[in-house]
């Protein structure tokens, strides 16, 4: 094998430098536009009365990534009702140099919103970390994913939950019809703290997960206004996926839920539980059932039942609402809380 000349090991050592000092001059240009970018937009969204502020911002990564670091990022929301407010610490969001479509988010420190007045909240949302990402793809759409550690939410009563995973995906146009998404959400808690639940279960939830997707359009009104026009237009709330574990409750199941001429919540279900003895006591407990109701409920739930791939009695049925009653099979469950739009 032959061995390059000098001269010929000089110059490509030399071309190597020029390329590096080419790629090191390109870098920091677009680290510079990057961060006059975020400037722009954050001066931008005040327009939408959205004010985003921090004590300290740079662009590192230097030379394989593009991280945005913030220190003491804020976001205030002035438009919402009730007003919004978002603290970060320590934000982070990163990207390769080949693939600025999708980006990577970082909370080391947590995060802490509250809504309402910062004296006296309506509503507040911890976590100990957070992370995340945003995927942009070229046909347009985005594809949110935010996990966060140690979560808890207070809103007149406190719930934590040690993990809690949240994805939102929208499409890349808005729908034209109920038969086209609107937006896509699902939600993963782990470990659910409840403060309080019906005997005889007990804390905490063991994971809870759901995946909806809001088929039609939802126009810009008063809540009352958009869901007359969204139900009218053949809007639809498509149930992906549902599941619950808690204790020796165990549901699964996927359907379609709509508002009916009242505006109240009519769907239909299909899917299995199991641990159903420990759910109709608890609805008892709860007086959302009669005594006399449950024990109908588990003659023609015992009837249908099957051992499942555990052992334990599992059925396959229905799970309807229908005139704010739910319906497990033809077994009456109790009225379900209505949906108030004042």
């Amino acid at each position: 094998m032959r061995r390059m000349s000098r001269p010929g090991l000089a110059v490509a050592v030399v071309l190597l430098l020029v390329l590096a000092g080419a790629y090191t001059a390109v870098w920091f240009v677009v680290a510079g536009r990057i961060e006059d970018g975020v400037v722009q937009w954050a001066q931008s969204v005040r327009a939408q009365n959205l004010d985003v502020s921090w004590q300290k911002l740079g662009v590192g990564g230097f030379p394989f990534a593009f991280r945005i670091e913030m220190a003491d990022a804020r976001l205030q929301a002035h438009a919402s009702v009730p007003a919004v407010e978002a603290q970060i610490k320590r934000l982070s969001a990163s990207a390769y140099p080949w693939n600025f479509r999708v980006w990577r988010l970082d909370a080391p420190a947590g995060i802490n919103a509250v809504a309402g007045p910062a004296n006296a909240p309506l509503a507040r949302l911890t976590a100990v970390t957070a992370r995340g990402s945003v995927s942009a793809p070229s046909d347009g759409g985005a594809s949110i994913w935010v996990g966060l550690d140690d979560f808890g939410a207070e809103a007149g009563q406190h719930a934590t939950a040690h993990q809690a995973s949240l994805w939102v995906i929208l499409p890349p146009h808005p729908p034209k019809s109920h038969t086209e998404p609107s937006v896509g959400v699902a939600l993963d808690l782990q470990e659910l703290t409840l403060p309080a639940v019906p005997a005889p279960f007990h804390n905490p939830v063991d994971e809870i997960a759901f995946g909806t997707t809001l088929m039609g359009a939802v126009p810009s009104a008063a809540p009352r206004r958009a869901a007359e026009v969204w139900r009218d237009d053949g809007g639809t709330l498509e149930l992906d996926h549902f599941t619950l574990k808690w204790s020796t409750l165990g549901i699964r199941g996927s359907g379609t839920m709509a508002l009916d001429t009242n505006l109240q919540p009519t769907g239909a279900f299909s899917g299995t539980v199991s641990g159903f003895n420990e759910l109709l006591t608890a609805l008892v407990a709860a007086g959302r059932m009669r005594a006399n109701d449950a024990g109908l409920a588990r003659l023609a739930i015992g009837m249908m039942a099957k051992p499942g791939p555990d052992g334990r009695p599992e059925i396959s049925s229905s799970f309807t609402i229908q005139d704010g009653e739910m319906f497990l099979g033809p077994a009456k469950l109790g009225k379900i809380p209505p949906l108030h739009w004042e």
